[in-house]
């Protein structure tokens, strides 16, 4: 029994939680030759290991928002896939202004975004 419960988390954090642990995870993987991971930068002059974290980090609010999106419109149609690919851009301005620039995830936003999204959707199958 919990004494105190500060907040429970929504499927939509946990679902966040969990893209972007996968994201820290990977950078985390090593050895990558030529890749970031914990033995170094790799071939790449432009990121290195805390760059990728803060990077995966700063998408959280954007996976999210995806599979609040997917809760929200509760199946796969023209509205949820426009709303999915704004959420997927905005979440990319925000992977650039905290990486300076550097495409550190930009394919990982649209592969995990839709997962999470589908993540979302399948819940609702599930509990309805």
């Amino acid at each position: 029994m919990r004494a105190l419960k500060l907040h429970e988390l929504t499927l939509a954090d946990r679902l966040a939680d969990i893209a972007v642990d996968a994201l820290i995870d990977e950078a985390d993987l090593s050895p990558k030759p030529a890749l970031v991971d914990r033995r170094g930068n790799g071939a790449h002059d432009d990121l290195h290991l805390g760059l990728m974290h803060a990077s995966a980090l700063s998408l959280w609010p954007m996976f999210k928002e995806m599979a609040e999106a997917a809760l929200e419109f509760g199946e796969v149609g023209l509205p949820l896939r426009e709303a999915l690919g704004r959420l997927g851009r905005e979440g990319e301005q925000a992977m650039l202004v905290t990486t300076n620039g550097v495409n550190t995830h930009r394919g990982a936003i649209w592969a995990l975004g839709l997962l999470t999204a589908a993540a979302a959707l399948d819940s609702r199958e599930v509990t309805h």
